[in-house]
């Protein structure tokens, strides 16, 4: 969380926009335990290393809508304000939304093979045959 607070405050200069991200990281990780504890889950190698990655490529993508509305709104505020905070604010994210959604999508569908795994790659690697940690 210090290190991407730290990127965003040295790009933008900007604190309230660093915020956003830095939520989206302990949040994340939270959401994603829940699942794994109501299917019986264990939190193994594999899994956390796709809940890494998976938490890495979200702040990514906060950090690209965080960036992309912090620039259209002092565009806005360059123009004297015409039309709506809500509205700018909207568009920005309606502008990377899409891509920033495909791109995680990629991520999230690369991970499909690990689960047609069998024999002991599949005992080795999949997330359903360790112990279970949780309580």
């Amino acid at each position: 969380m210090i290190i991407v607070s730290l990127v965003i405050l040295i790009f933008l200069w900007h604190i309230p926009s660093a915020i956003i991200p830095i939520i989206t990281i302990p949040v994340a990780v939270i959401i994603s335990f829940l699942p794994m504890y109501e299917m019986n889950i264990t939190a193994n190698i594999m899994s956390l290393g796709g809940i890494a990655i998976a938490v890495g490529a979200m702040v990514d993508a906060a950090i690209v809508v965080v960036e992309q509305t912090h620039k259209k709104l002092e565009h806005w505020d360059a123009e004297g304000r015409p039309g709506s905070f809500k509205n700018v604010v909207i568009g920005a994210v309606k502008e990377v939304g899409g891509p920033s959604f495909f791109a995680l999508l990629v991520i999230a569908v690369s991970f499909m093979p690990i689960f047609t795994l069998e024999a002991q790659e599949g005992r080795l690697l999949s997330p359903w045959h360790s112990r279970r940690i949780f309580p």
